[in-house]
């Protein structure tokens, strides 16, 4: 799929203020906003002055569109998603719903998995589990999958893995991983938060049990937006200790006898943030008025030129050279990488630097072709000391 069948996508720069400002690549780690976001977050909060208590009238219904709009975007069904404020809280409740005493307590995961993921799976034991943590390959893009395969067996309880690795943007074959855990009688948590935004997912299709994520990335909802999906058949066995008020049959009936809500909204927890989800909208809105499959292919058309710009120049890639291995990041060494980032924020080209593995750059569907391939150029600029 070639730039130019995506170039009308481009009309959409102006409601994405900073790209006015910044030549933006770094919506793997912070989306940009859109500019209907001051205006729902002024919404949300003239009705919190204008209605007080009242307002939640309206606040509890949008908060659940917001969660079905987001889970739209993944291919979830209507009432199979749910909002809370990041994935670490939503991986917490998933810990708690299940139980780690017995024969069946393990969790396989990987090593190449969220930093924040790897540090609840150092603690399981405390709870009777044990973590079973495939290592990296010796390229350091992902880890055997058949590796994993193998190590999951009849004791397995969960295996939990990421749909994209953060820090090289491959995409992890989770076929083979559903497959054998479902026929072991394990559930399958998949980490989609390097994916959802610029992969056209689809969670019925893949047929997982459990897809988490957040939207800070190349969703741009910003911050406190974390999702989790449940096919229908799984959140109705999981119970989570802290079920809280909202994850009540009857939230305003303030019944201090515990009766989980049916389905998905169990995991809904304390007090929403109900802010997050007005200011998370209008960028959900873009996505699904485009398609995902059309932000794939517009994807896949700027970070396929930059990374062949960047072997031509002699740089290290550290991402799948394979499109369609490979998320929407290329990550790219080109030396003295530290400085190079340092230097190219400063200038107002923004990316960013993960240690031990080099600069990540993330042309979104509102990026020009000129601007993924001319942060080669800068690179380059820097190295040779201009």
């Amino acid at each position: 799929m070639t730039v130019s069948a995506h170039e009308d996508l481009l009309q959409r720069r102006a409601d994405y203020p900073i790209l006015a400002r910044k030549t933006y690549l770094a919506s793997h780690t912070l989306g940009a906003m859109h500019r209907r976001t001051p205006e729902r977050l002024a919404e949300f909060t003239a009705q919190w002055a204008e209605r007080g208590v009242v307002a939640w009238e309206r606040w509890a219904p949008e908060v659940e569109r917001v969660a079905d709009l987001v889970g739209s975007l993944v291919g979830a069904p209507p009432g199979t998603t749910v909002l809370r404020q990041n994935v670490a809280d939503l991986l917490g409740d998933l810990v708690t719903s299940l139980s780690w005493r017995g024969p069946r307590n393990r969790v396989v995961t990987s090593a190449l998995e969220w930093p924040g993921s790897l540090h609840t799976w150092s603690q399981i034991g405390r709870l009777g589990g044990e973590a079973v943590v495939v290592p990296a390959q010796a390229d350091g893009l992902g880890f055997d999958v058949q590796q994993m395969v193998d190590a999951i067996d009849e004791h397995t309880l969960l295996v939990e893995c990421s749909h994209v690795l953060f820090r090289t943007a491959t995409v992890v074959d989770l076929a083979p991983i559903i497959e054998k855990a479902h026929a072991v009688g394990a559930l399958v948590a998949v980490d989609g938060y390097q994916a959802a935004g610029t992969l056209a997912v689809d969670v019925v299709a893949l047929g997982v049990d459990l897809y988490l994520g957040g939207s800070v990335k190349y969703l741009s909802g910003g911050p406190g937006n974390g999702w989790l999906y449940a096919a229908p058949h799984v959140s109705e066995l999981l119970e989570p200790v802290t079920a809280s008020w909202f994850g009540q049959v009857a939230p305003f009936a303030f019944d201090p006898e515990n009766a989980y809500a049916p389905g998905i909204r169990r995991f809904a927890g304390g007090t929403p943030g109900v802010g997050a989800a007005y200011a998370a909208e209008p960028a959900y809105s873009a996505l699904a008025d485009i398609g995902m499959q059309r932000v794939r292919e517009r994807s896949l058309s700027l970070t396929q030129p930059l990374l062949e710009a960047a072997l031509e120049r002699g740089f290290t890639v550290r991402s799948p050279h394979e499109p369609g291995r490979r998320g929407g990041h290329v990550t790219i060494d080109p030396g003295s990488s530290q400085r190079v980032h340092d230097t190219l924020v400063a200038r107002g080209t923004v990316v960013d630097h993960r240690p031990g593995v080099g600069i990540r750059v993330a042309p979104h569907f509102y990026n020009t072709l000129d601007e993924a391939l001319g942060v080669i150029d800068a690179m380059s600029e820097v190295l040779a000391g201009r």
